[in-house]
């Protein structure tokens, strides 16, 4: 090992310590919920740590519902502990009523270790993003639904991907989403073309939708996931917005809480990983920090280095399978076209996977 890497090494164990892991969530409020309650009591905060704290339950383990089981349900009648803080606001509401809220924030670190003793996975807050195109059909004719014209719809789909912690992201609609894909394209679920238009989002999911509201109110639409190679088609229909968008939600947060969700005492094990391109100290520090983040890692600990390449035992809480899927969410690390040519001491490594380091 170069005295160069030496010093890196104390530099970064010295500076992780000190500071924590770097927090590289994609959903930052998992742990915090709002309520509106009609007084500001002891018996109004008991009531509602314990909704807010069952919220916060179903987003972080992605499970629909968590009740039933007794120590879920033990602390579910008493969540007040699992508190970080907690303020009540005066708000108006959509219609400029006045109403009192409540703003609870549970700890992590509490809130993961009660599921994980309940058995229920752990869905980290680094979660895949969902790209969604979808069109309304209104009295004025078909229109993106986006945060550029945002309507009810839009808010109500905001609405739902909170409830079970599904992280969604719009299109631009600017010129170059113009010149790609239209609303007829998206209607007639033209998928070729919205492949096309999504490539420069690079997002994991793509969410594409057509809905109609009847006269009489109700909600009828039809959905698209796509995922790689994979379309999955969906129908809804509802007496309201809501009632339509639910079970999209649901269904989408199931299937990535499937791939993505880590259960404490379920299938581990160690492996050796080699990743190059790491060229000075700010990209070890990210790389290290990059791994410990992920959820189904547990430690991240380097076992050989050189001027520029290192071997990283990952210490796992699933499978490498699980790896591959969390690392497909942002490319940070590259898998290796061909392997590297190794000095004699990384060579004799039982050596699993080759990554390039993508620092971003």
């Amino acid at each position: 090992m170069s005295r160069r890497w030496i010093h890196w090494l104390a530099l970064f164990w010295t500076a992780w310590l000190s500071s924590g892991a770097v927090d590289a969530a994609v959903l930052r409020n998992l742990y915090d919920e709002r309520l509106t309650v009609e007084e500001q009591s002891a018996q109004s905060l008991r009531r509602g740590a314990g909704e807010a704290l069952e919220r916060v339950l179903i987003k972080v383990s992605g499970q629909r519902q968590v009740r039933g089981n007794p120590q879920i349900d033990q602390a579910l009648s008493n969540a007040e502990p699992l508190l970080t803080q907690y303020r009540y606001l005066n708000k108006d509401n959509a219609d400029g009523e006045a109403e009192l809220q409540l703003e609870l924030s549970f700890s992590p670190r509490q809130v993961n270790a009660l599921l994980q003793s309940a058995g229920y996975p752990v869905w980290s807050n680094n979660r895949p993003s969902v790209l969604v195109w979808l069109v309304e059909d209104t009295i004025n004719g078909r229109e993106f639904v986006s945060g550029d014209s945002p309507g009810a719809l839009y808010d109500e789909l905001l609405k739902q991907a909170d409830r079970r912690g599904v992280a969604l992201q719009f299109p631009l609609m600017d010129i170059t989403d113009a010149a790609n894909l239209d609303v007829d394209d998206v209607w007639q679920m033209q998928l070729a073309a919205v492949r096309a238009a999504s490539a420069r989002y690079d997002a994991p999911y793509i969410l594409v939708g057509r809905a109609s509201e009847f006269s009489s109110g109700r909600w009828v639409a039809s959905w698209t996931l796509v995922q790689r190679d994979d379309e999955t088609r969906l129908d809804s229909d509802g007496a309201t917005a809501e009632d339509m968008l639910t079970p999209i939600i649901d269904s989408l947060a199931d299937t990535q809480a499937r791939s993505f969700g880590v259960v404490a005492g379920g299938d581990s094990e160690s492996t050796l990983v080699y990743i190059d391109d790491i060229r000075d100290f700010h990209a070890y520090a990210g790389l290290v920090t990059y791994l410990e983040n992920l959820a189904v890692v547990e430690h991240a600990n380097p076992v050989w280095v050189s001027d520029n390449a290192l071997v990283i035992e990952l210490l796992l809480k699933g499978n490498m399978e699980m790896v591959e899927r969390f690392l497909a969410l942002d490319g940070q690390l590259k898998n290796l076209a061909t392997r590297p040519a190794l000095q004699a001491e990384a060579a004799a490594l039982p050596i699993r996977n080759y990554y390039r380091w993508q620092d971003k």
